[in-house]
């Protein structure tokens, strides 16, 4: 477990060195995630007279601003590195690594999430405080219960993208998919309106597929919207995911070196 940890250390330190070299690229990157300000604008008018579906236009900022602060926590783009590392022959070389290519990648977007992390984290805690009508459940547990929830979003959305990034093994258009797993996220993921106001039946399949928990599940969590249990059942469907999402990406990675090494890549 020690070496394990002190090789995905030396990883993401290297990873962080990568991308201080191309700070302006990074920041224009992250700033580039600004979707959920824009939906805001359109939400916020509509709340000016009253509640829309129980939301108030401090909920709605409330709202969106943790938005803002999960597409920066759960950002990830390892299909479009899978698919070009796939087509120009660079999987050979991380295939030639002592570990898994899969650890390489992940060692990267870790390095960006502290960077991230570091950026915007206070950036929200100052807007949080200084908006009025911007409330959040600020708890030693809630904000464990937060954490934890962040970590399961990134992980299912990490794993999700590698498996149709790994899909580059069998077809020369496999970012397709990535752009419908996008649109599919942005709208039962609660990333165009909150959950709570889609028009059923979309409402209804929001909970049961797995794209709420990728963004729309921690944002419940910190605004208080969810009592205990519900959130110990999130957590219990989060870890189902997970396990689903494992199988998956083992699957197609077995399948998909077998067909790179075939032809002779």
């Amino acid at each position: 477990m020690l070496i394990w940890l002190h090789k995905y250390f030396a990883l993401t330190r290297r990873s962080i060195g990568v991308q201080l070299e191309y700070r302006v690229s990074m920041v224009i990157w992250m700033l580039s995630a600004t979707f959920p300000l824009i939906m805001l604008a359109v939400w916020l008018p509509m709340a000016k007279d009253g509640p829309v579906g129980g939301f108030t236009a401090g909920d709605f900022v409330a709202y969106y601003l943790l938005s803002f602060y999960m597409r920066q926590m759960t950002a990830v783009w390892v299909a479009w590195e899978l698919d070009y590392d796939i087509r120009h022959g660079d999987m050979n070389t991380k295939l030639l690594h002592p570990i898994q290519p899969i650890h390489d990648y992940i060692s990267f977007n870790l390095a960006d999430k502290i960077m991230r992390f570091i950026m915007f984290t206070p950036l929200v805690i100052i807007v949080a405080l200084v908006v009025p009508g911007v409330n959040y459940v600020v708890t030693p547990l809630n904000i464990t219960f937060f954490i934890i929830a962040v970590i399961g979003a990134w992980t299912m959305r990490y794993f999700t993208q590698f498996s149709l990034g790994l899909l580059g093994f069998w077809f020369s258009q496999a970012l397709v998919l990535v752009d419908v797993f996008w649109m599919l996220f942005l709208l039962f993921g609660g990333g165009i309106a909150p959950i709570q106001l889609l028009p059923e039946p979309l409402k209804t399949l929001a909970y049961i597929l797995p794209f709420r928990f990728m963004m729309s599940f921690p944002i419940e969590i910190m605004m208080g919207q969810l009592t205990t249990n519900e959130i110990l059942l999130g957590f219990a469907q989060v870890a189902m995911w997970i396990v689903i999402l494992l199988g998956v990406y083992k699957f197609l990675w077995t399948r998909g070196i077998r067909q790179f090494s075939a032809f002779g890549a």
